[in-house]
C-alpha cells in the first residue's frame, strides 16, 4: 500500500512541478540540512516567493507533500482526499512559488536519486559528510556516494554549492560540467568567513541569552567584505549554514548588502545550537533535534565559545553510526576532557561510553553522572544546576534530549515556540 501511495505522490508533485516550473534548491549531507534549507529560504524570500518542505517532510512522501504544499494525513481518509483537491487546485491557478527549497534526506542506498526524479534540482547544496546514517549506508565512502546523487542529477547549467572545507564535499565537483561555488573558512573558499567568535553581553546569563549571545563574523567573496551579526545563534556550524545560504542568494542575483539584511529575519530552528534562558539564571545551548559526531564535536567547542560559571555538557546517544558507534561516542569523551568542561551528563546505553572515556582520561569521576534515558535525567540535572552555568543538551533525536530542556528551560510555556518535537504526536509518544 505504501509503494502505491508513493507513486501516486510522485505523480501529482512531478505534474505540479511541470504545470509551474519552479527553481528547485536541494539541499542535502550528513549535517546542517534544514538550518541551511531555513537559511536559504530566509535570505531568497526577500525577493521571492518560495516554499520550503518543514519538518521531517524531506523523505519519500513528505518531499512530495512539500512540493503540493500539504501536510501529511496520516491515516485520515478524508485529509487525503483534501490533499487530490489540493493537486487539482495547483493545476488551475497561476499563484505558485517561483522558488522550492527542499532538504532531501537519505539513510539508505538510493534515496537521494529517487527524490531527485521527483524533484530534479538546479542547484545542489550539500553541507558535510559525516558517520550519520552509516549503519545502512555502510562507511562514509557509501555515504558520499549517495549525497553526491544529488550533484549528479543536476542539469546542463545547474551550479553545485559546496563544503570548502569538507574533501569529500568538494570531491563531487568533478561529477557535472556545471558552475560550482564553494564555501567555508579556506583562503580559496569562493564565500569565506573570517574573525568569526560569539558576542555575548557581560552580564547576559541575567539576560534573554536569545538577544544577547549570537555570532560575530564577517563574509568576504570576490573582493567585498560584509561583517555579520545573528543574535540567538552560537557555533561554527551555524557560520556554514549562514554561508551557503549567501552562496545561493549570489547565485539568484542577490546583492550582498541584501543578502547581509536578510539575516536579520534568520533564527535557526529549535534544537539547532540555539541559546536559551534556563532555571536559576543558566544558559542552555539547545542543540536536541539531532547528533552526529561531526555535529557533536562541533556543539562542544561551541559550548566553550559561551562565557559561564560552569560549562556542562549533557550528552546523549548518537544512533546509526554501525560501526563507529564506540569509536565515535569515546572521541567525544576525549573532547570533554581536553576541553576542561566541569561537569558531564550520559544519556543512553551508547552515551556510556563517552563518560567511560572521559574517566580514563583522568575527568574527575564526581564529575560525571550516567542515566539510560532522558527522563531518568531531567529532575538530577535540574538539580545540579548552579547560576551562572552554560549548559549544552545534545543527543540523537531518538533519545529525546528535549524533554531535559523543558524541565531546565526558565519559560516552559514557551516549550511550543523554542523547541523542538512539542507536536501532539510527538507529546505522546514515549
Amino acid at each position: 500500500m505504501k509503494n502505491i501511495l508513493q507513486l501516486i505522490l510522485k505523480y501529482l508533485a512531478k505534474t505540479i512541478l511541470w504545470r509551474h516550473k519552479p527553481v528547485v534548491v536541494a539541499v542535502t549531507g550528513s549535517v546542517g540540512k534544514t538550518g541551511t534549507k531555513a537559511a536559504i529560504a530566509t535570505v531568497l524570500r526577500q525577493s521571492f516567493f518560495v516554499w520550503e518542505n518543514s519538518g521531517n517532510y524531506n523523505n519519500e512522501i513528505g518531499t512530495p507533500l512539500a512540493i503540493l504544499g500539504s501536510e501529511s494525513p496520516g491515516k485520515n481518509i478524508f485529509l487525503w482526499i483534501k490533499v487530490f483537491i489540493r493537486f487539482l487546485y495547483l493545476l488551475v491557478t497561476p499563484r505558485y512559488p517561483q522558488v522550492l527549497v527542499l532538504e532531501m534526506a537519505a539513510d539508505r542506498r538510493g534515496d537521494i536519486k529517487y527524490l531527485t526524479t521527483i524533484a530534479r534540482p538546479h542547484i545542489a547544496v550539500v553541507t558535510r559528510i559525516s558517520e550519520a546514517h552509516t549503519e545502512f549506508l555502510g562507511d562514509l565512502e557509501s555515504v558520499q556516494r549517495e549525497k553526491a546523487e544529488l550533484v549528479r542529477a543536476l542539469p546542463h547549467g545547474g551550479v553545485a554549492i559546496l563544503n570548502a572545507d569538507d574533501h569529500r564535499v568538494m570531491a563531487m565537483k568533478n561529477l557535472f560540467f556545471g558552475n560550482t561555488i564553494s564555501f567555508g573558512l579556506r583562503e580559496d573558499a569562493v564565500v569565506r568567513a573570517v574573525d568569526i567568535r560569539t558576542r555575548q553581553e557581560a552580564d547576559s546569563n541575567l539576560k534573554n541569552p536569545e538577544q544577547a549571545i549570537g555570532l560575530n563574523f564577517k563574509i568576504k567573496s570576490r573582493g567585498t567584505s560584509r561583517s555579520v551579526f545573528i543574535p540567538g545563534v552560537v557555533g561554527r556550524a551555524n557560520v556554514y549554514v549562514l554561508l551557503s545560504a549567501f552562496a545561493v542568494g549570489l547565485k539568484f542575483g542577490l546583492k550582498p548588502d541584501e543578502i547581509v539584511n536578510a539575516f536579520v529575519n534568520f533564527s535557526p530552528p529549535p534544537g539547532r545550537l540555539r541559546p536559551l534562558a534556563g532555571i536559576k539564571h543558566t544558559v542552555i545551548i539547545d542543540d536536541t533535534y539531532n547528533s552526529s559526531p561531526e555535529a557533536a564535536f562541533e556543539s562542544l567547542r561551541a559550548l566553550t565559545e559561551v562565557k559561564g560559571r560552569r560549562r556542562i555538557a549533557v550528552l546523549g546517544d548518537m544512533l546509526e553510526l554501525g560501526e563507529f558507534t564506540e569509536s565515535s561516542h569515546r572521541k567525544l569523551g576525549r573532547m570533554v576532557k581536553d576541553l576542561r568542561l566541569d561537569l558531564l551528563f550520559t544519556v543512553g546505553a551508547r552515551a556510556k561510553f563517552i563518560a567511560d572515556e572521559a574517566r580514563k582520561r583522568k575527568f574527575g569521576k564526581t564529575k560525571i553522572r550516567e542515566f539510560n534515558s532522558s527522563i531518568e535525567a531531567a529532575v538530577p540535572i535540574q538539580n545540579r544546576l548552579k547560576e551562572g552555568d552554560v549548559v549544552l543538551v545534545k543527543g540523537s533525536q531518538g533519545i529525546r534530549m528535549e524533554r531535559i530542556v523543558l524541565e531546565i528551560i526558565d519559560d516552559p510555556e514557551r516549550a511550543s515556540e523554542l523547541l523542538c518535537r512539542q507536536s501532539r504526536d510527538w507529546l505522546r509518544k514515549f
